[in-house]
């Protein structure tokens, strides 16, 4: 009797495997389902990038091109460098994101540029990938962004970001932002300031005054070391069904490229 629960179970969950994945080809249309089976190739995906008829195309090809085990070498930088100032704001987005991963420290000063950009997700792309790049360049940008950005996300991660530059400007920076109107932005400039100086004083401003006055040179004696955490895709529907499929793990954190400079 056993026996035949187990087999029964099986065979249902077998045929909802295959019905869900039907669902999902069904609804993604021919492109898709075309791409699924076969992906397009890396020179297939570089010609994708210069795509002029259809942003959707240029975007998907610059995600899969950073995403794969040869982008970051140097071909494909390149793209990403060129296609940072595309007109279409989600591939700027995708182009700044890939600069933030493989870019090197000179990148800098291009994904801080964007920093200005009209769209706030590009915005918030340059900020998040100034947190992967060390370069002192980058403080007067996120010092302005974290004053003035009207994006609140945006605020958040450049807070974060400027936990790697232990100057005056920046600790000054942050404190300020203790009195931002988002309580998202506060913690995240609260935890800069315990990463700078390796003591937790919470969000109360005039704590982080009084210390820096008793402090004095002393500031930035006990700075922790700074690194940012690697995105891993949480896994999906058909994943939790495939159970006997291993879950990716979550990768390490790492340092920005250049802090070890």
């Amino acid at each position: 009797m056993n026996t035949h629960r187990i087999i029964l179970s099986l065979t249902l969950l077998a045929g909802l495997t295959f019905f869900t994945a039907g669902c999902e080809m069904i609804t993604q249309g021919p492109s898709k389902i075309m791409n699924k089976l076969s992906p397009p190739t890396p020179a297939q995906e570089a010609r994708n990038v210069f795509n002029v008829y259809d942003p959707d195309i240029r975007r998907r090809a610059l995600n899969n091109l950073s995403a794969s085990p040869f982008g970051g070498e140097g071909p494909y930088v390149r793209l990403y460098r060129l296609l940072i100032d595309d007109p279409d704001p989600t591939v700027r987005a995708a182009a700044v994101k890939a600069l933030g991963l493989h870019g090197e420290v000179n990148d800098v000063t291009l994904v801080a540029i964007r920093l200005n950009d009209e769209a706030d997700m590009v915005r918030w792309e340059a900020s998040k990938s100034l947190q992967k790049i060390h370069n002192p360049t980058a403080i007067k940008p996120l010092i302005n962004s974290l004053a003035n950005d009207s994006d609140p996300d945006v605020r958040m991660a450049s807070a974060n970001a400027l936990a790697q530059y232990a100057t005056p400007k920046v600790y000054s920076s942050l404190v300020s932002a203790l009195d931002d109107t988002r309580h998202g932005v506060v913690l995240a400039a609260a935890k800069s300031l315990a990463l700078l100086t390796g003591t937790d004083l919470g969000i109360a401003g005039n704590s982080w005054l009084t210390f820096r006055d008793n402090q004095g040179a002393n500031l930035f004696a006990n700075q922790q070391v700074y690194t940012w955490q690697p995105y891993t895709p949480p896994r999906g529907f058909t994943d939790k069904i495939k159970f006997w499929k291993k879950a990716p793990e979550s990768k390490p954190a790492q340092t920005p490229v250049g802090l070890d400079q």
